[in-house]
């Protein structure tokens, strides 16, 4: 007896024989990369203007904490409706805003700069931006993963999404060095920010009337009448929940590497700046390849063992990696071996992004913007809970149980992954 699984897509641009990507495939996946780089540009660009312009708008490190807080907020609450909409008008509209608005968002900053500070609306004004930009460039990575659904087949999907993962951490290790290059030769902080915006809209135009321009996408739409029964069986699935359970625990450990990790190194073993950026960046240059391999192994097992198995076994393996790297970082003395821990640490984190993003098309092709969003959503409300609960501990000179809670969430979403398993096309 052979059941249809309702979430399957069809096997024509999904699942066929023939699942190379053609050309134009391979040029939507390489747009996807250039926009993960302009994100991260716009991102860490302005943590790293940040250092610039804080004297002049009389900030200090509270208020900068505040701004990172109203941006990860914005972010957290926007990204299912962001997939939502990208699942229902397609991935040239809902990129064309989500770039566009972020790009405007990103250049605002630099007209608070012409806000007398007697005024008191710096601060005002800057949350209130930082908000909206969190709240545009959620829509990024869910529109991303539904352009993925429609133009990748299924086994090619983790080796996709590693790519413009990967994609992501250059666009984050090369930020900073623009940002810092732009300042210091035009001697302004202001400029630079305009000149990252126009970077964005630069991409959002190309586009826009390149993407109109492509034979129509593969898309795996719901049927008529079938939405609410759709939303129904997404909303109650196990594996969708576990999905998002494990990459909070992503985001909520992660996130210690995009934040307080500099904090860490300075104020808790007394590092020099040039070892600290040096720590700082390592485990990114180990995640760029992180990402990719993570994406490319899950695809090769789908290959060989099935679909169920292929995400599950890196994403286990990765988070597993991370937590045992996690719990020994307390009692390495060296820098070398904090180096390589810390390293590890990331480079399992990252492992498990790729295959992560690509279970969300896995469990339901329809509604893979909503569903990755949703996820997305998890990870970035967890990561403000981490800045908030590790910021505090390492306030109080506790060193060591801010990577105990690290341990105990890789752990927590490695076993959570056990129950993600995506469902056949069929089953007999």
């Amino acid at each position: 007896m052979t059941t249809i699984n309702p979430f399957a897509p069809p096997e024509a641009p999904l699942g066929g024989a023939d699942e190379r990507l053609d050309a134009t495939h391979r040029r939507v996946i390489t747009a996807a990369c250039l926009l993960a780089i302009v994100v991260y540009i716009h991102r860490v660009g302005f943590a790293a203007a940040s250092i610039a312009f804080r004297g002049p708008l009389g900030l200090d490190d509270r208020d900068l904490g505040d701004l990172m807080a109203a941006f990860m907020l914005g972010y957290g609450l926007f990204e299912m409706p962001w997939g939502m909409i990208a699942d229902r008008f397609g991935v040239r509209k809902s990129l064309a805003w989500v770039v566009l608005g972020s790009s405007v968002l990103t250049a605002s900053v630099a007209l608070v700069g012409l806000i007398p500070l007697r005024y008191g609306l710096v601060m005002p004004v800057l949350l209130v931006l930082r908000f909206l930009f969190g709240g545009f460039q959620a829509g990024t990575f869910p529109s991303i993963s539904r352009l993925v659904t429609d133009w990748t087949a299924t086994t090619q999907r983790g080796r996709a999404q590693g790519t413009i993962w990967m994609s992501s951490r250059l666009g984050g290790a090369l930020a900073p060095l623009l940002m810092y290059g732009l300042v210091r030769g035009l001697g302004d902080w202001k400029l630079p920010l305009v000149l990252s915006a126009v970077i964005g809209a630069v991409w959002c135009g190309w586009f826009w009337s390149w993407y109109r321009r492509q034979a129509p996408a593969p898309r795996v739409t719901a049927g008529p009448g079938r939405e609410w029964a759709e939303w129904k069986r997404l909303l109650t699935s196990p594996s969708a929940l576990a999905l998002c359970l494990t990459y909070g625990c992503l985001g909520f450990s992660g996130n210690f590497f995009l934040t307080l990790l500099p904090t860490y190194l300075s104020n808790h073993r007394g590092l020099g700046s040039a070892t600290v950026g040096l720590l700082t960046s390592l485990p990114f240059v180990l995640g760029m390849a992180s990402c990719l391999g993570g994406g490319v192994l899950s695809d090769l097992i789908i290959k060989r063992t099935g679909r169920t198995s292929g995400r599950r076994v890196v994403g286990i393996a990765g988070m597993a990696l991370a937590c045992g790297a996690a719990v020994a970082v307390p009692w390495a003395s060296g820098v070398v071996p904090l180096a390589v821990l810390l390293a590890v640490v990331f480079a399992g984190n990252d492992l498990a992004m790729a295959p992560a993003w690509a279970a969300a098309a896995d469990i339901d092709p329809r509604k893979a913007g909503a569903l990755s969003g949703a996820m997305n959503m998890a990870a970035n409300l967890s990561a403000a809970i981490e800045t908030r609960t590790i910021g505090r501990l390492l306030d109080a000179h506790d060193g060591t149980t801010p990577f105990l809670l690290l341990g105990a969430s890789y752990l927590i979403g490695a076993l959570a992954w056990i129950a993600v398993v995506p469902p056949r096309s069929a089953e007999t």
